[in-house]
């Protein structure tokens, strides 16, 4: 059976890769920049989801394939409209994207592109299984907690709402279940850890590891705006960050669906466990 990882270049795709790795499949490496999968047993193929000869290239002859989705803020949703026409033409028996959690019902407009690309792919005819992965633990561990170290604290406006973040590693393995495994046409999968954290739970974990105070400053939506035009972001990126808070203080990133511990067939790395992976800070 062929597989086809689009977007496998990225890291999650890179995740997915060595989730496969070892599988009975071929497995397609799709992606702009091959180099980055130069070490890895698969079959490279360069694709630009801009590019509908590219995407049919890749898709030929394949059985399943992961739609992982694009960075591109304001074009996926015609990059991803490429991919699933392709998909339909390839006559692919399962396509599996990468979404976000509650697209269908989030008010966050980050979603708005999942929601849309869902919409297609239910319209497209093509079995489907949607994937719809919590914040990633890894930017927690590497980029959150790094802040909050700098800083001494983390500034937001998430209120007490709740988040489950997931490691790539094990939202990956899910995915790999999903494209080798049966049954899982039609699926809608709500992916996140067990545990779930608020922003100052957040912030509580990062002081216990690094045994340095850190403190959880929550503004409201319209202030933080503020502090992250300050810090030189775009005012498009300062208000889809503000807007995302906006979401984790309704909960829309809280998963409590339990798909992933079954996925993956055991329980999900926790913050503080990936805090704890990552030694000591310095």
């Amino acid at each position: 059976m062929s597989v086809v990882v689009l977007g496998a270049t990225g890291r999650l795709g890179r995740h997915v890769l060595d989730a496969l790795a070892g599988r009975s499949v071929e497995i397609r490496a799709a992606g702009r920049d091959l180099s980055k999968i130069v070490d890895r047993d698969v079959r490279p193929v360069r694709v630009d989801y801009a590019d509908e000869s590219s995407i049919r290239t890749a898709l030929q002859g394949a059985r399943r394939a992961l739609l992982i989705s694009s960075p591109d803020f304001g074009r996926r949703v015609d990059q991803h409209a490429r991919v699933v026409a392709g998909a339909r033409e390839a006559g692919l028996e399962l396509l599996a994207y990468t979404s976000t959690p509650r697209a269908g019902t989030s008010t966050m407009t980050m979603a708005a592109d999942h929601a849309a690309t869902e919409a297609l792919i239910r319209d497209s005819g093509v079995p489907f299984t949607m994937l719809r992965n919590a914040i990633y633990l890894d930017v927690l561990v590497e980029q959150t907690a790094g802040e909050a170290l700098r800083d001494g604290a983390i500034v937001g406006a998430s209120g007490p709402g709740r988040l489950s973040p997931a490691s790539r590693g094990d939202l990956a393995l899910a995915a790999a279940e999903v494209l080798t495994g049966e049954g899982h046409a039609g699926a809608v999968y709500e992916l996140g850890a067990d545990r779930s954290y608020t922003m100052a739970e957040v912030a509580a974990a990062i002081a216990a590891w690094s045994g340095r105070p850190i403190a959880y400053r929550d503004l409201p939506v319209d202030d933080f705006r503020a502090v992250l035009l300050e810090r030189g972001l775009p005012p498009q990126v300062a208000e889809i960050f503000a807007d995302t808070q906006r979401g984790m203080a309704r909960d829309e990133f809280h998963v409590t669906s339990g798909d992933l511990a079954r996925l993956i067939g055991r329980r999900p790395e926790t913050f503080d466990e990936a805090l704890a992976a990552s030694g000591a800070p310095r």
